[in-house]
Order: C-alpha cells, then sequence, then structure tokens
C-alpha cells in the first residue's frame, strides 16, 4: 500500500521537457511510480484533475535563517510552492559566534534581523549548523540548504578590522570554514556591499574559495556593487571562479539606479563567455524592480567601517552630523550614493522600525517622514537611524522592468525570493515587508508565464527546481522522478498569481492548491495541515 497516490494531473518535471499526463505513486517520503493509471491503493489520495503537478520549488537565494527561530511553519515560503530554501546568504550567518566579536557580530546583523535584548544575549551558537538545528528542533514546513557567511566568520576573527588579514588570521578564517563545510554546509556567502566585506580584496576571496573547490562548495556573492561598477564586480567574481576553481552563484543580478540601466545586457555578455571558458557560473533573480535592504546603506561608508554601534555615535555628534549631511549630498568615487539619484526620497520606502514611537513610518517613504518631521530628508535618515539604532528595513525602488525580463528570459537564469519567511499573523506579520517574501513564484507563473507568455511553464518551472538542485549538487531533488523525494507543489495554472503588494504585502498568494515536503502534504486546498516534515540538509548526504 502506498502512502500517498497524486491522481490525473498534468506533470511538469522540471526537466524543461514537455508537460505529461500521469500518476505518482509515493512511499516512504520517496516517489516511487509514475504511471498512467496507478492501480494500488494509498491511505490517501489527491486528484489533481485540471491542475500543474511540478517539483517544489527550490527558492536559490532566501534568509529564512533569521525568522524560522520565531515562526518555524515558514508560511509565507511554503504557501508560495517552495518546498527547498538555501539560506546564509549575503554574508550574514547568526554563527559562528566568537565571544570576543559577539558585540560586534549583533552590529553586523543589525542590517539584517532586528533583534531585542533577550535575543542577543542568548546569540552564542559556535557553528551555523548548531543555530539551524535548535531552530528546527520543532520542526519545519520545509527544507534548508545552509550557507555560511564571509562577514560572520571575518567579524569572528577580525572584529571591524579594516586590514588585509594577517597570516594568522587568515588561517583562521580558513580554519573556521573548513568546519563549517565539515558539518555538511553547502558553501560560502559573501555581501561585499556591507562592512566587513567591502574591504575585502579578491585574494582573501579566492584563498577561502579554495577551501570551498575541496568539498565541492558553492560560493554566493552579493557583489559589492550592483550599479554603476556592477560589471567590474561581475569580472571579480569570475575571476574568484577561475582562481579558485570554485562554483560561483552571483546573487539576484541587477543593475540598480536609472543611469545603469541596460548594463545587465554586458554583464550576460562576460557570464556567458566565462561559463563557456569553463567557469561554474550562475546567478538568480526575483521577479521585482525593487530591492530590500537597510537604511543603513544612505550612510557614507566611512561612517560604518567600525559597525552600526559607532555609526550611531558618530551620528549623534552635531558636528560630525553636519559632514555625514554634507557627504550624502555628494559624488564620492568610493560609493554609489543613492541620494544623487533623482527622486531619491521618493523611491526609499520605510519597511519596518522596532521602536513604538516610529512605527507610524512604516511604509512612508522618505520624503513623506521628512515631511512630518518638519526637516530635510537628509536629516529624517540620520534621526531615523540614530533613534532605531541602525536597525532599519527598507525598500528601494531602483531597477528596469526591461532589465528584470532580460534577466529572467537567460536560459541559465535562477529564480529566488531574496527574502525571509513571514506570516500574516504574530510577529511576523508587521512591518512593510517587501512583497517578494509572498509572491515570488506565483507572480512568476501567473504574470510573466500565463499573462506575458516571456518564457514557458516549462522554462520557468526547470528555472525554480532542477536548475537550482543542479547547482547545489541536491541528490534526487528538482525533478519529478522515480526515486526522487517526493517534494512537489500542485498548482492551477490559470489561477496562479502573486496578491501582495508593496502596500499590502502580509497576503498569501492564490493557486497554489498543495504542497508536499518528503511525501507529507503541507498544504492542502491553500491551508497549512500542520504537518512540518521539513530538515536541515546536509551536503554529505543530500
Amino acid at each position: 500500500m502506498l502512502d500517498l497516490i497524486i491522481k490525473n494531473g498534468t506533470i511538469v518535471d522540471g526537466t524543461g521537457n514537455e508537460r505529461y499526463k500521469a500518476d505518482i505513486g509515493i512511499k516512504d517520503a520517496i516517489i516511487c511510480e509514475i504511471n498512467e493509471n496507478i492501480k494500488d491503493t494509498a491511505h490517501k489520495q489527491i486528484d489533481a484533475s485540471g491542475l500543474i503537478v511540478s517539483p517544489g520549488f527550490i527558492d536559490i537565494h532566501g534568509h529564512s535563517d533569521f525568522t524560522l527561530f520565531v515562526n518555524n511553519k515558514g508560511e509565507s515560503k511554503i504557501r508560495q510552492g517552495i518546498t527547498t530554501e538555501v539560506v546564509g546568504n549575503c554574508g550574514f550567518t547568526a554563527a559562528p559566534v566568537v565571544e570576543e566579536h559577539q558585540d560586534e557580530l549583533l552590529q553586523l546583523l543589525a542590517n539584517t534581523v532586528i533583534l531585542d535584548d533577550e535575543q542577543k544575549s542568548k546569540w552564542k551558537w559556535k557553528s551555523q549548523r548548531d543555530f539551524l538545528e535548535e531552530s528546527a528542533s520543532k520542526g519545519l514546513s520545509f527544507n534548508i540548504v545552509p550557507l555560511v557567511g564571509h562577514g560572520t566568520i571575518k567579524v569572528a576573527v577580525m572584529g571591524f578590522d579594516r586590514n588585509k588579514p594577517t597570516k594568522d588570521q587568515m588561517e583562521k578564517m580558513k580554519a573556521m570554514l573548513r568546519n563549517e563545510m565539515e558539518n555538511g554546509l553547502f558553501g560560502l556567502s559573501t555581501g561585499l556591499e556591507y562592512e566587513p566585506g567591502l574591504y575585502t580584496d579578491i585574494d582573501e576571496l579566492v584563498e577561502l574559495c579554495k577551501v570551498l573547490k575541496e568539498y565541492d562548495g558553492v560560493y554566493t556573492t552579493h557583489m559589492k556593487n550592483e550599479g554603476r561598477d556592477v560589471l567590474n564586480c561581475i569580472e571579480e567574481a569570475l575571476e574568484i571562479g577561475r582562481q579558485s576553481g570554485a562554483s560561483i552563484e552571483i546573487s539576484h543580478l541587477k543593475a540598480q539606479y536609472k543611469p545603469n540601466w541596460g548594463k545587465v545586457n554586458e554583464a550576460l555578455r562576460m557570464i556567458d563567455e566565462a561559463y563557456e571558458e569553463g567557469v561554474n557560473v550562475g546567478f538568480d533573480v526575483y521577479p521585482y524592480t525593487a530591492f530590500g535592504s537597510g537604511l543603513i546603506d544612505l550612510a557614507p561608508p566611512w561612517t560604518r567601517a567600525d559597525g552600526a554601534k559607532k555609526m550611531v555615535e558618530l551620528m549623534k555628534d552635531e558636528n560630525i552630523r553636519a559632514k555625514i549631511i554634507k557627504d550624502m549630498q555628494s559624488y564620492s568615487d568610493e560609493w554609489e550614493n543613492p541620494m544623487l539619484t533623482e527622486g531619491w526620497d521618493k523611491t526609499v520606502k520605510i519597511a519596518m522600525l522596532k521602536t513604538e514611537k516610529n512605527k507610524k513610518y512604516e511604509s512612508l517613504t522618505i520624503h513623506e517622514i521628512a515631511k512630518d518631521m518638519g526637516c530635510s530628508p537628509y536629516e529624517a535618515v540620520v534621526r531615523l537611524l540614530v533613534e532605531e539604532e541602525a536597525a532599519v528595513k527598507c525598500v528601494y525602488f531602483a531597477m528596469s522592468e526591461e532589465d528584470l525580463r532580460t534577466v529572467m528570459k537567460h536560459p541559465r537564469a535562477m529564480f529566488c525570493t531574496d527574502g525571509r519567511a513571514v506570516a500574516t499573523y504574530g510577529e511576523l506579520g508587521t512591518g512593510s515587508v517587501h512583497p517578494r517574501y509572498y509572491g515570488t513564484y506565483p507572480r512568476i507563473l501567473g504574470k510573466y508565464v500565463r499573462e506575458e507568455k516571456i518564457m514557458s511553464l516549462e522554462e520557468a518551472i526547470k528555472k525554480s527546481t532542477m536548475l537550482p538542485a543542479q547547482k547545489f549538487k541536491l541528490k534526487r531533488r528538482g525533478e519529478i522522478k522515480e526515486g526522487y523525494y517526493a517534494d512537489i507543489t500542485i498548482f492551477d495554472e490559470e489561477e496562479i498569481i502573486d496578491v501582495a503588494t508593496f502596500e499590502k504585502p502580509h497576503q498569501y498568494p492564490k493557486g497554489i492548491e498543495y504542497v508536499i515536503v518528503a511525501g507529507q502534504i503541507v498544504i492542502e486546498k491553500g491551508e497549512h495541515t500542520g504537518n512540518l516534515p521539513g530538515r536541515i540538509l546536509n551536503r554529505k548526504f543530500d
């Protein structure tokens, strides 16, 4: 007797091949039979007539490692069909923590996660796997593919020291990375736009990536610049791949701010040429023209050099504050100043604040906040950073729709949310988060596939399943195939669409009927069943 049979569905198997109709039999978490008419009995049966049956979506770039310890259901992810998420991206991870530099690590994380004093006091995990396993101790809705953050490792060894690492420090960083890889992690991520990654040179990254190569791990990079210097940064990523031999993944490929629109064409050409040369390079993209980051991005780099705490202290000094505001209005060779972009104060929207005093500013633009405060937009930015201790999440409307479509249509593009798992209720249901947290895959399949037909459904599913599984060498995942794990998403191709908006982001999508993880139904007719079969995957075994 089988555990589950999916009857009468139209299978899009993840390979890019044409769809076909068949039944799927599942036993002990594995797809054991695919046949036109499975006659065996099962404990449960799903009638998928008129529905698409695809592999569960693999979010190749997410940040749910910072929310699953709050709510392990991960509802905004599982409800859009995600059955596996790659976490630990952009150089920021919860661990490894070294007591000597614990305070600096918490400053590093301020741009990524808002923590209360109790959480900060408990932030002592010695490895990323230890942290994730504790978060997953009560179960998960979906699987996790963990990375370790370069920024976290660097802070653990050097704090915010901007000097080139000594030989001893370099060996310590390599040893930490080896330890994480021995723990079964899948790779290393960088956030080179942020301190301390901002002060990292290519030699350091090549040395670390040589360690990755030993373990067949992946190097994912949020590059130092995604605007005016994006092409040079892509060349740096490709060169790291050439010198180290490691697999490279360029995170959320884009060209932000209007003067740089169109550069994605040259970026893709460079990536294609390197790939043909033998560099194992890939890239991912999310289907929105706005990106999410911290308000700290609007502070001149020199103010951030020693961490968020020091930056806030500088901003409290009236004389230094005047210099900061002057620099915020000035051109710099070192910094692509977002505030030199026309209308910047009307296109930067506050997403999340931690103080009750300023909660009223969530979802407002800097222009609107400055008007309420009775000050300039620059002063408003500084005041918010000081009052919120730099922990301010924002949405920046900065990319071109044409560029987005160009990147999405590339045959090797993969899709991601670049978001955290949240929910429409509780602590994670607050703030004006980016709608990609809820709507990425339904938006791709509804808006870009069904409505605008920029690619076929088969191609979109391949970019969401098989390609990311291959990139991270996930065994028996990413395809509907006998012997593969039963991680499956079932949806109505005529109804699937995102509902979340920038104005009202906390809304689940439409059209996702069932989501199955390891053979267990987690979403049934659009609702969470309470099943939590997901787990932290291990590179050695998974």
